[in-house]
């Protein structure tokens, strides 16, 4: 069953920063994560409003019609094309209760800030069989619907804890039994080099910097991708999709399937 992590809610009116507007968007939204969606607005008049309204009453969205100046100011002057929708409030899960749930393998976050990579990481987190994703509360993207629509969806299957102190959420989770493996470019290990894990933990830094030193620290090894061609680093998104792919073949066969 699906793991919606969005909660209910209630507001009087809707800021840029919850809306999703244009009709590619809006309709891409539809089709990927409507449970994400509380309400859709479209201006009357708009050529599609008959196919979205009734897109969005079919998975049970609730639409209002309404004018094209209400949308202009709602979207802050955006290129809506008559068209937006309301996301519902994202809901973090306790980093306790992540643990709970014992998932063999793990993807921390340090310094994502750019929402379409933070929305791949999540993608390939589950995809490839990550029980979880844990991202600090500063300096880190936060779950927006840019992400929830980079992730195709994955954002609402995909349990996420967001802490206020990585390197004491890394401790938290060592002392659960997890090995920590950071992800960094001038790491000394080989993923081909390191032990078979019960239970592991990815660290994937941001663009340029990478981990912070404390974070860097907290891991119990560092492992770096053997780059062969010219350009000198892969992108944070790509280099995540390949970590895991290498860390979860270092777990038990059955540890990263779905359940």
């Amino acid at each position: 069953m699906p793991r919606h992590s969005f909660r209910q809610g209630r507001r009087e009116s809707a800021s840029s920063n919850d809306l999703i507007f244009g009709l590619n968007p809006v309709l891409e939204a539809l089709r990927v994560a409507p449970d994400t969606l509380e309400k859709m607005y479209v201006a009357r008049g708009v050529q599609a409003a008959d196919r979205l309204v009734a897109q969005a009453r079919a998975l049970g969205v609730v639409v209002e019609m309404t004018e094209r100046d209400v949308l202009d100011r709602m979207t802050a002057g955006g290129h809506h094309q008559g068209a937006a929708v309301r996301t519902k409030p994202f809901c973090f899960v306790a980093i306790e209760d992540l643990l709970r749930r014992a998932p063999a393998l793990l993807v921390a976050l340090d310094g994502i800030t750019d929402p379409q990579n933070l929305g791949a990481i999540v993608r390939s987190a589950e995809v490839l069989g990550a029980g979880g994703v844990v991202l600090p509360k500063d300096r880190n993207a936060g779950v927006t619907p840019a992400v929830v629509r980079a992730s195709s969806g994955a954002a609402v299957h995909l349990p996420v804890a967001q802490v206020v102190n990585l390197v004491r959420a890394l401790d938290l989770i060592k002392q659960a039994g997890y090995w920590i493996v950071g992800l960094d470019a001038a790491g000394w290990s080989r993923f081909q080099d390191l032990p078979r894990f019960e239970r592991a933990v990815i660290v994937i830094g941001g663009e340029g910097k990478g981990m912070r030193p404390l974070v860097a620290r907290a891991c119990d090894f560092t492992v770096a991708i053997p780059v062969r061609g010219r350009v000198s680093s892969l992108n944070a998104a790509a280099a995540a999709a390949i970590a895991l792919h290498e860390l979860a073949s270092r777990l038990p066969s059955k540890a990263t399937e779905p359940g």
